[in-house]
């Protein structure tokens, strides 16, 4: 490939984005009348946040690998990675996942950059953290708004959820055995071959380059496609999409009752679906089975609309727009099925 060629081409890409971002600011601004209070509330604090997440990652990214922490991260979950043929900077990544998904995201995203991984690795070990990393990481929050609403139907949802978090670790392991088995994805410097590795630069140095490579790259994807996601949300697109689908759903699915606790989840929030199902749980409108059939159904259907309003940003920055357009869609599809397998056992169990 032309060097030169190529130079041009990564020049016009971000004339492309830089444009795009000061025509969604204009448009932004002429929407909302110059209003700078909702700008600063909507767009500006979150995307000076968020960039700030994304930086605090980098400076850990660049401790760990200044400091040859590496192998003790990922000796937490080895024994699990290994299963998979994945390597140590997938298993620093999954134990990172359970602490801060953009974190594991970027270190991914890094180590794929510097050639330590393959795509093919970088793929499924992005996706390994959509299932126990994913779970736990929202854990605490989840189940202190379902089980006290909801009480034995929430933790029956609880436990449902936790099986589909399971099959999809058991998935992606299972692909990289059948994908990664020649080796050719093994870590440079982390794996057990004991070869002397090269002595790296100081902290500061791996800093920097992190900072004018990576993070100009993530906020020249992440600023214009959060202020489009701002400016749909302006116009009513989240909530045309989100009423549509509630409407598609009156069906036999769940009983006619039920149909409110799904567009609770959905048009709303889960914590109102969960408070809907426990009302009507304990005024004996619904029967334990049937809240969570309804939970389950709410959640499998508001999980993907909510992933495009709040994490389409993060993965189309810290991934290229089509790396992380792809691994969005692929980890929410495997999510929904992985979520209806364990449905499928939960109602062969429970009569």
């Amino acid at each position: 490939m032309d060097p030169s060629g190529k130079s041009i081409r990564q020049r016009l890409n971000v004339a492309f984005w830089l444009l795009l971002s000061f025509s969604l600011m204009v448009l932004l601004l002429e929407e909302t009348h110059f209003n700078l209070s909702f700008l600063g509330r909507r767009v500006l604090f979150p995307l000076t946040r968020l960039m700030a997440i994304m930086a605090g990652t980098l400076f850990l990214t660049a401790v760990i690998e200044a400091k040859g922490w590496s192998r003790m991260v990922a000796a937490i979950s080895r024994p699990l990675i290994r299963l998979g043929n994945l390597s140590d900077w997938s298993a620093t990544a999954f134990t990172t996942a359970f602490l801060s998904g953009i974190a594991a995201n970027t270190m991914l995203w890094n180590s794929y950059k510097e050639g330590k991984i393959s795509k093919k690795e970088m793929f499924l070990a992005a996706l390994l953290n959509v299932g126990l990393p994913s779970y736990f990481l929202h854990l605490p929050v989840t189940f202190a708004i379902i089980v006290p609403l909801a009480q034995e139907a929430g933790i029956l949802y609880m436990a449902i959820t936790f099986v589909a978090a399971i099959l999809r670790t058991i998935f992606i392991i299972l692909a990289g055995r059948l994908f990664l088995k020649n080796g050719d994805d093994q870590p440079q410097g982390l794996g057990d071959s004991g070869k002397k590795e090269k002595k790296k630069p100081g902290i500061m140095p791996l800093f920097k380059k992190y900072v004018t490579k990576r993070l100009f790259s993530i906020a020249l994807y992440t600023i214009p496609i959060y202020m489009l996601v701002v400016l749909l949300r302006l116009h009513g697109f989240f909530d045309m999409l989100q009423h549509a689908t509630a409407n598609i759903l009156r069906t036999n699915a769940v009983p006619v009752e039920g149909i409110s606790v799904v567009v609770f989840s959905i048009v709303t929030e889960f914590s109102a679906g969960a408070a809907a199902a426990g009302a009507m749980l304990q005024e004996g409108v619904l029967t334990v089975k049937e809240t969570v059939i309804a939970l389950v159904l709410g959640n499998i259907i508001a999980t993907p609309i909510r992933a495009l309003r709040h994490q389409l940003p993060r993965y189309l920055g810290i991934y290229t727009p089509g790396t992380g357009l792809a691994l969005l869609l692929l980890g929410q599809s495997l999510r929904i099925v992985s979520v209806v397998m364990a449905t499928g056992i939960f109602l062969l169990i429970y009569r």
